[in-house]
Formats: C-alpha cells, structure tokens, sequence
C-alpha cells in the first residue's frame, strides 16, 4: 500500500509541475512578445517623428525649380523624310523652341537661329516615315532635337522643342 501511495503523490506533484512550466512558458511568451511590441513601436516612432526627411529632400532635388522660358518660333518647315528613290513622303512642321529667360541667351539665338533651323532640318530629312509617325515618336523627335542644338550651339542652351504643327504625309 505504500507503493500505491506513493504514485498518487507522484501524479499529485508531477500536475503542478506541469502546470508551472506551463505558466512559466506563458509569462516568457508575453514578456517576449512585449519587448517586441515595445521595440517595434520605437523604431517606427522614430522614423515617422525623428529621421532626416531623406525622401523629401530627394523628392525636392528631383524638381527643379521652375525657370521662366523664351521662345522663339522657327517657323514653317517642310522636308522631304529619307526612305529611298521611291520615296514621297514628306513631314511639315511648324517649330518653337524654348530657353531659359537670359538676355545673353536670348541673343546667342538670335545670332545662331539660322544654324539653329539648319540642324533642325538635317535632323529631320534624316527620318523615315516611321521614325515620324506621332504620338511617341514626336517625343523621341523633341528630344533629338534638343540635343542636336545644343550640341550645335556648344553648350546646354535649349531646354525644350515645341511643334505647334506637325502633319506627315
């Protein structure tokens, strides 16, 4: 009978056991979980309230300011595009280009608006029909042809091309 007693105690204190490991690993648990809790509210604390504003000021150094533009038309043109002897394909466009604001610049294209048109039109005659047809290849046309005179003017002059009319045929 002793023997049998014996287990019972046995069974009696192996349960609590059981029990307090139990506890003990639920403590353990909600101490851990609130350690991250607490950890993972201050890190987004802190970059919310605290961090350098690193994308806002990349965001502002991707805007440049806006600089007042001139213009100057270059008028009416017409081209015959490349494409062979049997070519008869042609492109009319009436062109404006655009400039920082700067009485030096506004003279230096004055003075170099007929090299200015002249590049333009070996810009353009150098087109086939393909290369013209609107809507995306006036983008890569305007700029192409932005390059083109800057590179022709010596330096970073024009800012942008405008076609106020363009009709391909």
């Amino acid at each position: 009978m002793a023997l049998r007693k014996s287990k019972k105690e046995d069974k009696q204190t192996s349960q609590p056991a059981q029990k307090t490991g139990q506890v003990n690993f639920l403590i353990m648990f909600v101490m851990m979980l609130a350690v991250f809790l607490v950890g993972a509210g201050m890190v987004i604390g802190y970059f919310k309230f605290f961090a350098p504003d690193g994308n806002k000021a990349e965001a502002k150094e991707k805007t440049p300011k806006e600089v007042p533009l001139s213009a100057v038309e270059l008028g009416d043109m017409v081209v015959n595009l490349a494409g062979g002897p049997t070519n008869d394909h042609f492109l009319k466009t009436r062109i404006t280009i655009e400039y920082p604001e700067d009485k030096k610049l506004e003279e230096l294209v004055q003075e170099k608006k007929h090299h200015i048109i002249e590049t333009v039109l070996i810009t353009l005659r150098q087109k086939t029909i393909d290369d013209v047809r609107p809507p995306r290849a006036t983008d890569q046309l305007k700029k192409e042809l932005v390059k083109n005179i800057n590179d022709r003017l010596g330096k970073k002059v024009i800012e942008r091309v405008v076609f106020t009319q363009y009709i391909v045929q």
